[in-house]
């Protein structure tokens, strides 16, 4: 079943009559799609949807951007500690120009859509000097 208020529609595809030989099996099972009619389960679907899952959704995506976002940060490094930073830098750059890709995006505006930190923010992070350890 879908649609609002009065252009609700119940659909019934041949395959219910091909797999239901009763007649009163697909009797019931129109009965139970009344039965979601009746009984406003379409609007309740739709506000829990919009109101719980779409925001868990997107707190969750935002998320995970900044767990990726670390992990590139992370694996930039490591490339760079062993000694590929110029390499890095210039892979990084090809494949930037090759799909693409904005090159400076709004910092905050990439920190929520993107999984990637933008070129930029890696080529910077690294050319930053590598913290002297005791």
């Amino acid at each position: 079943m879908y649609g609002f208020f009065k252009n609700k529609r119940i659909v019934l595809f041949d395959t219910l009559i091909e797999q239901c030989k009763n007649p009163d099996e697909v009797v019931a099972v129109i009965a139970h799609e009344l039965g979601h009619w009746k009984l406003n389960h379409t609007m309740y679907s739709f506000v829990a949807v919009q109101h719980t899952v779409i925001p868990l959704q997107h707190l969750i995506s935002f998320g995970m951007n900044l767990v990726s976002r670390s992990f590139e940060f992370q694996a930039d490094a490591f490339a760079k500690k062993l000694g590929y930073a110029k390499e890095l830098r210039s892979g990084l750059v090809k494949l930037q120009e090759e799909n693409l890709a904005t090159m400076n995006t709004d910092p905050w505006y990439s920190t929520y859509h993107y999984s990637h930190p933008p070129l930029v923010e890696r080529l910077a992070a690294i050319d930053k000097p590598d913290k002297k350890s005791d």
